[in-house]
């Protein structure tokens, strides 16, 4: 999520099926060996560390990596009472773009002082491959996929020295166009090829696609240890994604929007958020059908843990959450409480989008945190 490149196409066509089921394969994972894993990183309570080594406006280099998130800036999260982060990674920053599967050795020099200074300050990492927008279309080729498979192999060697109860991989962030079968295949891949050489390291595999709950619902679980299952919570994008100018267009053009909305208000709500009349009509009409009601929100949420119970309790990460600032504040603070008691009553972890003003955790005019998210998100202070 939260890339302001490339995202257009991504939120159009979440904010399109909105409390609908998305279309998924219903093929059965293949049996493969089983590994045992340790205890991996507590993913309780997270934070998205984004635009530092993945979706930088900036590039990617070293005064970047080295200023973009600070000691401090680390400090504070592990000081708020969060337990982990989730940092992002570009692999045309971290990998050789072109010729046999490589590192680039000062990117990575990099990430390995960006992972020790987090885990200096007791924080545990899920690290995320989050290539942008349509960069992922490559990997529906088969040369393309073969080298994230061996690049994934490069990185996971190189972290090895990093304990297993501090640091989880994430196969790769929103895979869409991959999805159904081929993305399920193509991941499993990589699963296979990074037990062999991370045998205990916790890996973060996700539905394909935009890793919607629904999706994953549809999936026959992999036959792996080790493995936790991740979505993304957004839920109704036109309340979440108000008034972002890199996301579906007419999100971008409503504001003032609350939530909940309870369907009978659905005409005066969207006549008072959206001025054109397709705009209107569109958000009129994801009201009346319950779209904006707390009970909508958590739907999804009960069907993925019937889910995860059913296949022996599966652990589930909600990977990013969050609304745009865009959002009333006082609404959005109780979209969030109420994300986090859904999940804190599945047993959930999960991890906020993001650290910083966009998404009204961080201040603009400081680094400091905003204490009503904090108390919303349920965070207490160590």
């Amino acid at each position: 999520m939260g890339e302001k490149m490339g995202a257009i196409n991504r939120r159009k066509a979440l904010g399109a099926l909105t409390g609908a089921a998305m279309a998924a394969s219903t093929a059965v994972s293949r049996a493969a060996p089983q590994h045992s894993a340790s205890v991996g990183p507590n993913l309780s309570r997270g934070i998205n560390l984004s635009h530092w080594f993945a979706q930088s406006m900036n590039g990617y280099g070293v005064d970047h990596l080295a200023r973009f998130v600070t000691r401090p800036d680390i400090a504070r999260i592990a000081t708020a009472g969060f337990t982990h982060v989730r940092l992002g990674i570009e692999p045309d920053a971290v990998f050789a773009p072109s010729g046999a599967p490589k590192l680039n050795e000062t990117v990575t020099a990099r990430l390995l002082e960006a992972l020790a200074m987090i885990t200096s300050e007791k924080l545990g990492i899920v690290l995320d491959m989050h290539p942008v927008g349509s960069s992922k279309d490559r990997y529906q080729n088969s040369e393309d996929a073969d080298r994230l498979v061996a690049n994934w192999v490069l990185l996971a060697r190189r972290l090895a020295p990093i304990a297993p109860d501090q640091l989880a991989l994430e196969i790769l962030n929103e895979p869409e166009p991959l999805n159904g079968e081929t993305w399920w295949a193509l991941q499993e891949r990589i699963v296979v090829a990074l037990r062999e050489v991370a045998p205990k390291r916790q890996l973060v595999v996700n539905a394909g696609g935009w890793s919607g709950a629904e999706d994953l619902t549809k999936r026959e679980p992999y036959r792996h240890d080790g493995l936790i299952y991740t979505i993304h919570h957004y839920a109704p994008l036109l309340f979440t994604h108000q008034a972002a100018d890199w996301t579906w267009d007419v999100a971008g053009r409503i504001k003032d929007l609350a939530w909940p909305i309870a369907p009978e208000m659905a005409e005066s709500a969207s006549a008072a958020a959206a001025s054109s009349p397709s705009d209107r009509a569109i958000l009129q009409d994801q009201i009346a059908r319950g779209q904006f009601t707390e009970a909508l929100l958590l739907a999804p949420l009960t069907q993925l843990a019937a889910w995860s119970e059913s296949h022996g309790k599966l652990p589930i990460y909600v990977g990013e959450m969050g609304v745009f600032r865009g959002a009333p504040r006082e609404a959005r603070l109780r979209w969030l409480a109420a994300s986090r008691r859904a999940f804190a009553s599945h047993g959930w972890g999960w991890a906020l989008w993001d650290n910083s003003a966009d998404f009204g955790l961080v201040s603009r005019d400081s680094r400091q945190f905003d204490e009503a998210t904090l108390v919303a998100l349920g965070v207490t202070r160590a």
